[in-house]
């Protein structure tokens, strides 16, 4: 049976991952500096050791020549080497923790000496014969002697004479007692301060981590609210900051408002929509029960009968058709049947079409600017100008005029429709692009409407990344413009 890992940071907060990976960042940093100081330190103290040890060497042999010692091997012997050795203050002061060894041609162990306050130590009675190398050159050693490591340098000792037979050998054994001592010193040290450094670098990564993470906790707690509440509630931050977590609370509070206005807009959807439904239901419905009970027997009342629920059946149908308009609209993808669309050529097939349908009205249309190019599906674009159109018709009154203008701006196309109608007051242009909604319901329902023509048209135009918006005056008139982005001719060319 395996036993579950109860450390998992995938189980635990964003706040103790937060302080976990400060912390452990911070830490590991000072880790890898205090190693490197470390590791440079012990480098250059070995270095040290190494030219304490040369220096030695070459100061005994410097004594015994100078003594006049190295014309033969006879002369290498403890009675004459000893008082040398006491005597030079120069080679006693390098000597400090060193042992000095000589060593006849054969290797034998002559003698050894080193610091009188250091004789008693255990590295001074040991026997280092068998570290010894008997070679013509200088050699440098770091052998590890009962548990210690050593740094050992010997040289031969020449006979002047012939200045090339050895006669002896030097040694000299540095047992590294001080560097051990300050190098110990430095671990014990670097290691309180690693665990001041943990605590502080703990310290800090939690004050960070909270610091950071209490936008969150209030965009949680805000989250929570409005699954209890309802979208009311909105983050408010205390600081403005240009940060990400500032970023993410400006689109968190975006992001609420636009789903608030969603909810609200499809609970009206489905209130509207069950209204213009119910009133059609409801005039089938009377009519065919009035044909159950007697009706169905007078030719009269079946034919009239028979005819309001067709005519109800229709506008049902159309109804719902444009309900799939709309709900197509919303989902028109700007990477898929894209065609490069002549606008000043659609705009004038449509005002021709409505010149054949409509004899009684005049339709101008002035272009500033010919051969304006937009990518849209013609029949979409087509679509939304004849919505707008069939409004300018259908509301002008006794305006029987609709001038249509495509123009230029920079770097959109814009096309305006003008009718000279009764016009929209200004408390109601804002909501004619919502579904359903109607100026003048009675009126509409008259000319035959559902309220969901601009809809449709502005779902269209937002999808191909423009816009539609309205202007208008009492008994003067409306406008609506339509702006697309403009594709420049030239480019359409390279392509």
């Amino acid at each position: 049976m395996t036993t579950p890992n109860t450390f998992s940071l995938k189980s635990r907060s964003l706040k103790f991952k937060w302080t976990f990976g400060a912390s452990a960042a911070i830490f590991l940093t000072f880790f890898l500096f205090s190693f490197a100081i470390y590791q440079g330190i012990g480098s250059m103290l070995l270095d040290e050791k190494d030219d304490t040890v040369k220096s030695a060497a070459y100061a005994a042999s410097d004594a015994i020549y100078t003594a006049d010692l190295t014309g033969a091997s006879e002369n290498i012997t403890s009675e004459k080497i000893g008082p040398i050795v006491k005597d030079n203050i120069e080679l006693r002061s390098r000597l400090e923790d060193q042992v000095l060894v000589f060593y006849d041609k054969d290797g034998n162990l002559i003698e050894q000496y080193t610091a009188g306050q250091n004789n008693n130590k255990a590295y001074a009675k040991n026997d280092y014969s068998s570290y010894l190398v008997k070679q013509p050159t200088p050699a440098l050693s770091k052998p590890t002697v009962q548990g210690q490591q050593m740094v050992m340098y010997q040289i031969p000792i020449i006979n002047k004479i012939d200045n090339s037979s050895i006669i002896g050998y030097i040694q000299v054994v540095n047992p590294m007692t001080s560097y051990n001592s300050m190098m110990g010193k430095l671990l014990a040290t670097m290691f309180l301060l690693g665990a001041v450094a943990l605590f502080i670098s703990g310290m800090l990564g939690y004050l960070l981590a909270q610091n950071f993470l209490n936008p969150l906790t209030k965009m949680a707690k805000t989250m929570n609210d409005i699954r209890n509440n309802g979208f009311q509630k909105r983050i408010e931050p205390t600081v403005i900051t240009k940060d990400e977590i500032g970023e993410l609370t400006i689109v968190f509070n975006d992001m609420m408002v636009q789903i608030e206005r969603s909810f609200e807009q499809q609970k009206q959807f489905v209130e509207d929509a069950s209204h213009e439904l119910r009133t059609p239901v409801q005039i089938m419905e009377g009519h065919l029960k009035l044909l159950n009970r007697w009706g169905k027997d007078d030719p009269e009342v079946l034919d009239e009968s028979l005819n309001a629920s067709l005519t109800e059946l229709e506008r049902m149908k159309k109804l719902v058709q444009e309900m799939l308009d709309l709900s197509r609209a919303e989902q028109i993808s700007q990477t898929k049947e894209l065609q490069l669309v002549c606008v000043n050529d659609v705009v004038e097939q449509v005002r021709r079409n409505f010149e054949v349908m409509y004899e009684d009205f005049t339709f101008t249309l002035a272009e500033d600017d010919k051969n304006l190019h937009a990518m849209i599906q013609h029949n979409h674009l087509e679509q939304i100008l004849i919505i707008i159109a069939d409004n300018a018709v259908k509301y002008s009154g006794d305006g029987k005029q609709v001038d249509m203008h495509v123009y230029k701006e920079a770097d959109k196309i814009k096309v305006s429709i003008k009718d000279y109608g009764v016009g929209i007051s200004a408390d109601e242009i804002d909501k004619i692009f919502n579904r359903f909604y109607r100026v003048d319901k009675a009126r509409s329902r008259e000319v035959g409407g559902n309220g969901l023509g601009l809809a449709i048209a502005k779902e269209l135009v937002s999808g191909y990344l423009g816009s539609i918006h309205a202007e208008s005056e009492d008994n003067v008139g409306t406008t609506i413009t339509i702006a697309l982005p403009l594709i420049e001719q030239n480019e359409d060319k390279a392509e």
